[in-house]
């Protein structure tokens, strides 16, 4: 049998594995972070959110579980309008109201477009997630720090 090219002892590793067993340890600190990350991203997409009557921009929300933090909307168009959609004839009754408030005369003119050419992507959520990236590893960081002052006492 052939000796080991590399021997390696790892101290206080029961001692880490007592300390990461007590949840509380981590719990706060990444609940903060995950919370703040959550709302730097929600505030972004909020202000790159497309506007109409603002009912997007309003039901853009933050919830935080433990280990994630999910931001988005409930809105059923939310991801039509982040994503755009292929060619498809919309039910005309569905766009009477957009229609009139932007002075098309018919709606029926506007679906048929939406069936020739789908709609376009006006991206607010992936681009906020994408420009938050250093604010959320910065609050990683400070997790990282605080649960190491925690598990140093």
């Amino acid at each position: 049998m052939a000796e080991p090219v590399l021997t390696m002892r790892i101290e206080g590793l029961e001692t880490l594995q007592k300390a990461l067993a007590d949840p509380e340890l981590v719990k706060g600190p990444i609940k903060d972070a995950l919370t703040r990350a959550g709302l730097t991203v929600e505030a972004r997409a909020k202000q790159k959110a497309p506007v109409d009557t603002g009912r997007l921009r309003a039901s853009i929300a933050t919830k935080v579980e433990e280990t994630r933090a999910i931001v988005g909307s409930n809105v059923l168009y939310a991801s039509y309008v982040e994503f755009g959609t292929k060619p498809h004839f919309p039910p005309v009754s569905a766009l009477t109201t957009w229609a009139r408030r932007h002075g098309f005369d018919s709606a029926f003119v506007l679906a048929r477009a939406i069936s020739q050419r789908g709609t376009k992507a006006h991206p607010y959520l992936v681009p906020a997630l994408l420009e938050s990236k250093p604010d959320i590893e910065s609050f990683l960081r400070d997790a990282a720090r605080r649960i190491e002052a925690k598990w140093g006492k």
